[in-house]
């Protein structure tokens, strides 16, 4: 063996040893330094979904006139229906349903139309039936005590104009996801 190639031999030897060292290094650990928590909840109910759809809300026939002068169509009831749900006498279930999709710019909360919607200038809004408004990406949702058995999440939804913009009348779709949170 040559000198160089001792000293190569050496220096690749204890470079190996140096980084094994540094990779090493110390372990400190300290006591309780993780916290899990969670909910243990019995079976969750089953969601209908006929044809494939949660919920599919069909508006009427929308006046132009309605939206000039209201800013906002008639409402129009959504619906979702889960079965088989369990009911507790001594800990009411509960469900939090929330709602993503792609947010009107115009109108913080609503739902935007789809891009290839003939109508422009109008957002979709979604409330519970008791008013309280439900915006689209917004983890507070509504939360509804369940029953045991059948239970039916009544919502409102509508179109609403945006202040200032002119409205283009056509066809439209919007495309929202529902999450359905139970607690």
């Amino acid at each position: 063996m040559t000198r160089n190639q001792t000293y190569y031999t050496r220096y690749t030897a204890g470079s190996l040893l140096g980084l094994v060292l540094l990779a090493q290094g110390t372990a400190t650990s300290a006591k309780n330094n993780l916290h899990i928590t969670g909910n243990l909840i019995d079976k969750s109910c089953t969601l209908v979904a006929p044809g494939g759809l949660l919920a599919e809300v069909r508006f009427p026939t929308i006046s132009s006139r309605d939206l000039s002068t209201q800013m906002q169509s008639g409402k129009v009831s959504m619906a979702f229906e889960l079965e088989n749900c369990k009911g507790s006498s001594q800990s009411q279930n509960s469900v939090k349903v929330t709602f993503t999709g792609t947010e009107d710019t115009g109108q913080p909360g609503f739902l935007a139309l789809d891009s290839d919607s003939q109508a422009q200038g109008v957002g979709i809004g979604i409330e519970t039936v008791d008013g309280v408004p439900v915006k689209i990406n917004n983890n507070s949702g509504a939360t509804f005590v369940l029953s045991d058995g059948s239970n039916t999440l009544l919502f409102n939804t509508w179109v609403q104009a945006k202040s200032g913009r002119d409205v283009t009348l056509g066809n439209f779709t919007a495309t929202a996801t529902a999450t359905f949170e139970y607690l």
